[in-house]
Order: structure tokens, then sequence, then C-alpha cells
């Protein structure tokens, strides 16, 4: 589980509100840094090319408005996401999380009836925002072509959804996870073809109760972001 040490890829996770936003976004301009604004994707400020982002909230309903449903259910909803390749000055009690890459080899993946006990949890199922299983038909169509182009031989939505659904289920109420120093890590269930939305976990809405998680990239932040896929990154709570 340890970071390669050869490996610079780090992001620094900030929530800021509107004005604290502001203030950041003037400050890094005095000193000629210009932060850039996402479009449309929460997650290309994730690519190493993007040394500062911000995410406001109206992103999280644009593109991925469904998986966008979690932030809104969440103690986040409102604030502005900040993504920076280094620490941002004056703001570390609105830092969340340090992302890193991660040599880390998952021991197992979760089978169907793992999947389907997670997702049939009574305690998860109360948080699953009512958005969630609206799913169009074009974006059923859309993540079975990412996840063949990610080498799965996937042949239905629904099998993917089931994964897609116990992925953040395992990030709440973990049934797959390892231990480090005696705590809880979870970690993503299954390959990268066959997940949705990580930028829940990786931008902690989901799991940030836990001091580490480990996550794999969806096909959208290998695409939209450049990540590698089945890599797993490190979050650490800060």
């Amino acid at each position: 589980m340890d970071t390669n040490p050869k490996d610079t890829y780090i992001k620094h996770i900030y929530w800021l509100t509107e004005k604290e936003e502001a203030r950041l976004r003037q400050a890094l301009g005095d000193l000629g840094i210009k932060m850039k604004s996402a479009k449309g994707i929460v997650c290309t400020p994730l690519d190493q090319i993007n040394k500062v982002s911000s995410v406001a909230p109206g992103v999280w309903g644009e593109t991925c408005s469904r998986q966008g449903s979690w932030y809104r259910a969440s103690d986040k909803n409102g604030l502005y996401l900040i993504i920076s390749n280094r620490e941002l000055e004056g703001y570390g009690d609105r830092k969340a999380a340090t992302i890193t890459r991660s040599d880390f080899i998952p021991p197992g993946r979760a089978s169907l009836r793992e999947k389907e006990s997670m997702t049939s949890d009574p305690d998860f199922r109360r948080r699953i925002p009512p958005q969630w299983p609206e799913v169009k038909e074009v974006e059923r169509r859309i993540y079975l072509r990412w996840a063949r182009r990610l080498g799965s031989d996937a042949e239905d939505y629904e099998s993917l959804y089931l994964t897609h659904t116990a992925n953040h289920a395992n990030f709440i109420k973990p049934r797959l996870f390892v231990t480090w120093n005696g705590q809880v890590v979870p970690y993503s269930i299954d390959q990268s073809a066959h997940l949705c939305s990580s930028c829940v976990e990786l931008f902690q809405v989901l799991g940030g109760q836990f001091t580490r998680k480990l996550v794999a990239p969806c096909p959208g932040a290998t695409i939209f972001a450049r990540l590698k896929p089945d890599q797993y990154l490190l979050v650490e709570k800060a």
C-alpha cells in the first residue's frame, strides 16, 4: 500500500465556501497563478497537468448529474472543491485529503453474492440518493462502451450498475478492506472498467470517515483525467 517514491503525482483536496473560493482565486491571481474552473466534468482536475482547479457546486449537476446526487446528498453540498498539486497556505483547516498513486493490489474482488448483500443492506439503502437509480438509456450504452474499451466483456448494464452501487456501499459500510495499523482501509471492489463515479470517494464525499482509502479510477477518470486504469489511488484524510 506504499506510494511509489519515484512517482510525483499528488493532489491536495480542499472544500471551501463561495467566499473562500473567491478569496483564494484572488490571492493566487495576485501571485500570477490562474486557478482553472472545471467545466462539465468533475474529475478533470485530477489530471496531473492541472496545477490548481476549482469545481463549482453546479458542475456536479452537469455531465454526471446522476452521479452528482451523492454530492448533493452530502455535507459537501454547496461547497467548492479545490484540487491542487501543492498545498495551499492558510487553508489547512479546509483540507480534506491528499491523493497519491499506490502500488496496492487488491487481495480479492467482490463476488456477485457479496455485491448483492452490500446493495441490499438496509443502512446503505437509506443512503442512496433518489436520482442514483434513474439511469437513462444513453448512459447505459455509454457505460457498456467504456467498460469494453477498458477490456471488460460485460454484456449488460444491470451487472455494471450492481457493481457501481456495491462499490459505493463498500465505502459506507466496508465488506472488502485491508487493515493498516489496526485501522480499516476500504478499497474499490472491482476493476476500473466496472466502476462509476470514483470522484465521490476520491474527494471525500463518501468514506471520509476513514483515515485511508484505496480507490481505483472509474472509466470517466481514466478518459477525462488520464488516470491509469486499475492503478489504485491512496486517499489519506487530512
